[in-house]
């Protein structure tokens, strides 16, 4: 951009931070609050899930479809109405009193959000040379400020004002992205004059049945998993075939939507793998230790919020820090490894914390993962997954990489809440069955379990024993959790010793 002022310059680098700072800020105050949204609307976990399901699938159809609508709006125009779309989502969801309205507002804001991450990213492509390193530090830093902030934001909001300013708070702030865009977007692509994909009805419309089903039936493991099994299979399998044909079809077409040909290679592959891997763990995580700082641990939302955002922010320091040292020392696999480190180190700390840890004693280990595994993972994968892609295509790989991304953090999820509902159910039965060894002592003298109450009445001394024995439960499966995470991480780094294009 050396044909424009100064000013429209530094907008332009605010520009793409915002875009991509709107979508992380939303998307993580939405996980945040998902069960004082459930309880707004009055939905059943599978009905909420449902939602999630439908949001990740229009999202990846877009994003299938993002350079398609650029070259026939304009980047500007294109930019302005997934705007347009994202606010209107977000009133339509904060205003919903229903399932059917929170779904239908969701699935309209996907319409939007999924452009932001990709428009952002590519909107770095018109810088070259070091203007390139800075736009690509704003866009880093816009990633994890939106990160950092959004459960501080999120616990606050919830606190004072309720669920539905989590997305009505979207619509201002969207407002004035919007005065960005039209004061320092370029209404032409950074690489002019490529290959126009087109759109085929019949393709499409396979990737829309396949993509649904495929998420459909990751949401559905959670609640499926042990009656349903086989007929989960059975669905994953005839959506990914589904979108596999997509695929096949579109990428033997010379103006197909995603020229995978000319980017998709060893190289390519396992970058996708490495992201497909911090964002699977980074949705579990998500996931998990909410549970354990509120469920496990007793902590307020507000003080979760608190430490979950605080330890997030420091991240953007280890980005600015591993930044630099790449360009000195480019290679990728020591970053991976210390990354894989910490994850390790991460899990063993936090297998091992009891019911009387300090939020004090939890801010190390979670700046383990928030601030050093995430940053570094990831920033070591967009390093190195699209080193060899030409620029001419490298929207379309940055697309496939993005819905890449909305797959993982739905596979992510779905692990999560099938791992805890495992070890908790286990770990409960198995304190009851304990508690139950000792039934007949409670049989002793005219009321003892009265006495043992201190005078509160029986049935709600059971419920206190209930309640006990459910945050044991819970403070042990994810205890196994965190156990699980150093398999991982040493599973992780024996794969990355052995492989040999990922340098």
């Amino acid at each position: 951009m050396t044909d424009v002022p100064p000013r429209q310059r530094q907008m332009h680098l605010l520009l793409l931070a915002a875009l991509v700072w709107l979508e992380y800020l939303q998307s993580v105050m939405a996980s945040f609050a998902s069960g004082h949204i459930m309880g707004g609307i009055g939905a059943a976990p599978e009905e909420f899930s449902l939602g999630a399901a439908a949001y990740a699938a229009v999202a990846i159809v877009m994003l299938f479809k993002h350079r398609v609508w650029v070259q026939r709006f304009g980047y500007r125009r294109f930019i302005h109405a997934s705007l347009l779309c994202f606010a209107l989502g977000a009133l339509i969801t904060g205003l919903s009193h229903s399932v059917p309205g929170y779904i239908a507002g969701r699935m309209v804001q996907a319409i939007g959000g999924s452009a932001l991450f990709t428009g952002g990213r590519v909107q770095v492509q018109h810088h070259a040379g070091a203007a390139r390193r800075v736009a690509l530090k704003c866009f880093a830093i816009g990633i994890f400020t939106g990160a950092g902030l959004a459960p501080l934001l999120a616990a606050h909001m919830l606190e004072d004002w309720g669920w539905r300013s989590v997305f009505l708070a979207m619509v201002p702030l969207t407002a004035v992205v919007a005065w960005l865009v039209e004061y320092a977007m370029p209404d032409h692509e950074p690489i002019e004059h490529a290959q126009a994909g087109r759109v085929h009805a019949g393709a499409t419309l396979a990737l829309v049945g396949g993509v649904f089903v495929l998420q459909f039936a990751l949401e559905r493991v959670q609640y499926d998993v042990f009656a349903s099994a086989s007929w989960l299979w059975a669905l994953v399998l005839l959506g990914a075939a589904v979108v596999a044909f997509f695929v096949w079809h579109d990428g033997g077409r010379h103006d197909g939507l995603i020229p995978y040909r000319h980017f998709v290679d060893s190289r390519f592959l396992i970058g996708l793998s490495v992201y497909f891997f911090c964002y699977v763990v980074s949705a579990v995580a998500s996931y998990m230790t909410p549970v354990f700082l509120v469920s496990g641990l007793g902590f307020a939302v507000t003080s979760s919020g608190w430490l979950l955002g605080a330890t997030s922010l420091c991240g953007l320091l280890v980005m600015l820090v591993h930044f630099h040292l790449a360009q000195h020392h480019p290679r990728l696999k020591h970053y991976l490894w210390f990354a894989l480190a910490a994850l390790f180190v991460h899990g063993w700390w936090m297998s091992g914390m009891s019911s009387e840890v300090t939020q004090a004693q939890l801010f190390w280990p979670l700046l383990l993962f928030n601030g050093v595994f995430v940053a570094m993972a990831q920033g070591t994968a967009a390093m190195g997954t699209f080193r060899n892609v030409d620029e001419k295509v490298f929207s379309q790989a940055y697309q496939v990489k993005n819905a890449m991304r909305e797959l993982a953090n739905a596979s992510g999820v779905s692990i999560a809440t099938v791992v805890l509902q495992m070890r908790a159910s286990l770990h409960y039965t198995r304190l009851a069955e304990g508690t139950a060894a000792i039934s007949p002592w409670y049989a002793q003298g005219d009321d003892p379990l009265h006495l043992l109450s201190g005078g509160v009445p029986v049935p709600e001394a059971l419920k206190q024993l209930a309640a006990v024995l459910s945050q044991q439960a819970t403070l042990m499966a994810c205890a196994d959790f965190y156990q699980g995470l150093c398999v991982v991480a040493v599973s992780a780094a024996v794969l990355l010793a052995v492989q040999r294009r990922f340098v």
